[in-house]
């Protein structure tokens, strides 16, 4: 039992501490601002082409009620990093292989976004001086502002949304894993931390990331590796 509830909270520090370190990294970069709010200023040129320019009527919108706006900063942070760390110690009693797959997963496509974030520094809407929400909300204290694409919020909310529709037992669970992604989403552009095209990015660095963890663990596998 002891041992059991060793590999346990191994397994999810795991997974956590590669948050952690993510967060680390972000923070001993200097951000170049100039090149960020160019970057973001051509993110929202590429929108426009495309006709996914949502940011700023979201944003005028949720402003007309500050007290949504201030419950949404709060799912901001805290459906990030509270939820994801419940999922994983949900996850991990759930399904030991599926929490390995999505452990790894994460941690990939974490990886791949820290190189998207120091090749391509990226303000976020709401510091760029392009949509109506601009304050700071204390964040660069502690984080990197300039870090916007790929959205790490979206990406690992589609992930946590697929686990938990994936093997919940209850339907109303597996529902809720079905809506959250939608509404970290709307959170996203509602409180100006992303551009539409950022979700997008991070979704797609979600996906690279499971492919290359699946990748390794064909790898692993065929080499005989040790079940991790």
């Amino acid at each position: 039992m002891l041992a059991s509830r060793r590999h346990a909270l191994t397994q999810v520090a795991i997974a956590l501490g590669g948050v952690d370190c993510y967060e680390l990294l972000r923070r001993v970069v200097t951000p170049d601002w100039p090149l960020a709010i160019r970057h973001a200023r051509e993110v929202l040129g590429w929108e426009r082409v495309v006709h996914l320019d949502w940011e700023a009527p979201v944003e005028a919108a949720v402003l007309r009620v500050p007290e949504l706006l201030r419950a949404l900063d709060v799912f901001y942070f805290a459906a990030h990093f509270g939820l994801t760390a419940v999922f994983f110690c949900w996850l991990y009693r759930r399904s030991r292989p599926a929490f390995r797959r999505f452990r790894d997963g994460f941690l990939a496509s974490t990886a791949l976004a820290l190189l998207v974030h120091w090749r391509f520094p990226a303000a976020p809407p709401r510091l760029a001086d392009v949509g109506p929400v601009r304050t700071d909300f204390g964040l660069g204290s502690w984080s990197n502002p300039v870090a916007a694409i790929p959205s790490l919020h979206a990406g690992w909310a589609l992930g946590v949304g697929v686990g938990v529709a994936l093997h919940a037992r209850r339907r109303r669970w597996r529902l809720a894993g079905a809506l959250y992604p939608a509404a970290v989403a709307f959170t996203i552009l509602a409180t100006g931390n992303h551009f539409v095209l950022d979700a997008v990015a991070g979704v797609a660095v979600l996906g690279a990331g499971f492919a290359a963890a699946s990748v390794l663990d064909w790898v692993l596998a065929t080499r005989g590796g040790a079940v991790r």
